[in-house]
């Protein structure tokens, strides 16, 4: 059964020198306006496996990227293995083109771009919080993983959020990061300014994981299972994107229900001008409704940003009012 969906969503309105790492490394300088290449040191001769970014600069990727692990019966002893994953970005002031080019890893562990700022605690104490690393940019080409997100970026100041910190999702465990509750209070969310553009992300269970403030996603192909989209933070802006969602049961996707894109604490957001594709075997699946995740999905949007009736993609979730729209468009 194949759902097909054009949704225009709108909550709110529109507000608003490199390093090399041990296992990556640059090719030259650049001059001044161009990108710095980004070329894996890490991998076989058939294959390399991860970049790393230390430094704010404007980066290329110059090579694709290929994670794979053979059989245990097949590794020789001490063989190496990809654990890293295919992109990781430690700074922020970056900007990084894949220039067609494709990251992919059928890993059981791995994990496509990441980018995990501040610290995770989880003792339920106040500490002193980090800075968040803003304006990471992520553009053109495609990231493909097996089991564990294409995506995850976050600024964090706890790591309350558990939600897919070792969860079991398709036989295999999720790595995905612990992230942020923020109980309600969005104030407590810094500009990340993270960009995810013109992008193909893949995954076999859940791609994407965003948290911070001022994101955008525009014009990407995201293709995954349950929960593929889970997007925490105001000023969010989503747009022009496709989301194709192969729906399974529920018991088969680590709990996760049949819902493509989520969103928590979404004041000020603007969902507009995207394209759901569900399949699979959907028994109730929807576009976007986050009241079969949290009651709060509503939480920090004000009452007038609020649709005055439900799109029957939404029937789950919370409304103002609860009357259906009869197939209008918000």
């Amino acid at each position: 059964m194949e759902m097909i969906s054009p949704i225009l969503f709108v909550l709110g309105t529109i507000s608003g020198l490199a390093v090399a790492a041990p296992s990556s490394g640059q090719l030259a300088q650049p001059s001044p306006g161009a990108c710095t290449p980004l070329v894996s040191l890490q991998g076989t001769s058939f294959e390399r496996w991860s970049v790393r970014v230390y430094r704010p600069g404007s980066y290329c990727l110059s090579q694709g990227l290929k994670q794979t692990e053979l059989p245990a019966w097949l590794r020789l002893p001490h063989m190496a293995v990809p654990h890293d994953p295919l992109m990781v970005s430690e700074s922020g002031n970056v900007s990084i083109d894949l220039a067609g080019h494709s990251m992919v890893t059928t890993t059981a562990a791995g994990q496509g771009m990441m980018h995990l700022g501040a610290a995770a605690w989880t003792d339920g104490k106040e500490h002193p919080r980090m800075q968040a690393a803003r304006n990471i940019s992520l553009r053109n080409g495609s990231i493909s993983t097996k089991f564990q997100p294409a995506v995850i970026m976050a600024h964090r100041w706890n790591g309350d959020n558990q939600r897919f910190d070792g969860k079991k999702v398709g036989g295999h465990f999720l790595l995905g990061a612990r992230l942020t509750d923020s109980r309600g209070d969005i104030e407590r969310y810094e500009s990340t300014d993270y960009v995810l553009e013109n992008l193909t992300l893949t995954s076999d269970q859940i791609v994407v994981l965003m948290q911070g403030k001022n994101n955008i996603i525009r014009r990407c192909k995201i293709i995954g299972a349950n929960a593929a989209v889970n997007l925490y933070g105001p000023n969010l802006v989503f747009e022009d994107n496709e989301i194709v969602m192969t729906a399974r049961d529920p018991a088969d996707a680590g709990g996760e229900p049949q819902v493509a894109l989520y969103v928590e604490d979404g004041f000020g957001a603007v969902i507009r001008n995207n394209r759901f594709v569900i399949k699979g075997r959907p028994d109730g699946a929807v576009a976007m409704n986050s009241g079969t995740l949290q009651e709060s999905f509503w939480r920090g949007i004000p009452l007038r940003a609020r649709p005055t009736c439900i799109e029957p993609w939404m029937r789950k979730a919370p409304s103002k009012s609860g009357r259906l729209c009869n197939k209008r468009l918000l």
